[in-house]
């Protein structure tokens, strides 16, 4: 099977991630059709760990990765459930420059996922946003952060309210005086944990306050 290098008996991430490095070192020839082939297999078992492993190898695999559609994560996301999986397939494992270079796509399958019936996509389209903008302050970015927070802002599941957290603050990195201001027109109608941590992210650097 496609999947026979999953480590037997793995349970921690740090396992994964070894497994999945030295995979990736060892097939760097891959065609992307494979490498979709290989993370789809690991995404759509049923185990949690395996899903994660799909999450780690699309992090390993950067040349095929870049030659796959967008759309794969719509898929994808049918096989994800919870936090912890949702994570692992759509943060970090592309680059703003990715994204940027694909912007129409991706931007189509975000404002979808962020009007999708499915919570675990609306986490996604939330998610996949962080890391890029963090690492560019392209307009196109920051404004579609603002959009999907601004679609996703009622609603009452963590779930969904610590992402916009975390997204916030990672829009804070190049664009605080923007988020300072949204946080402002904006704060009566986002949840309240994402205004606390994002406020105290701008004024101390980190989610929590700190103590006297």
């Amino acid at each position: 099977m496609v999947t026979d290098f999953f480590p037997p008996g793995a349970t921690t991430v740090p396992q994964l991630r070894q497994a999945a490095k030295a995979w990736a070192a060892a097939n760097k020839a891959i065609s992307p059709k494979q490498a979709e082939q290989i993370i789809s297999a690991f995404i759509r078992d049923p185990s949690p760990m395996k899903k994660c492993m799909g999450g780690i190898l699309l992090g390993y695999l950067p040349t095929q990765r870049r030659l796959l559609s967008p759309s794969l994560y719509d898929e994808w996301l049918e096989h994800t459930e919870g936090w912890a999986a949702i994570d692992a397939i759509c943060y970090g494992n592309f680059t703003a420059e990715e994204i940027l270079g694909n912007f129409a796509a991706w931007k189509t399958l975000i404002k979808r996922l962020t009007h999708s019936k499915n919570i675990n996509k609306r986490r996604a389209a939330i998610v996949l946003l962080t890391k890029p903008v963090q690492q560019s302050d392209d307009r196109r970015l920051s404004q579609l952060a603002f959009e999907v927070i601004g679609g996703l802002k009622s609603e009452k599941s963590i779930l969904i309210t610590k992402a916009i957290s975390w997204l916030l603050r990672s829009l804070t990195k190049l664009h605080p005086d923007k988020v300072t201001e949204y946080l402002h027109s904006q704060k009566d109608q986002l949840p309240k944990i994402a205004v606390r941590e994002t406020l105290n992210k701008l004024k101390h650097g980190k989610k929590a306050g700190r103590t006297p």
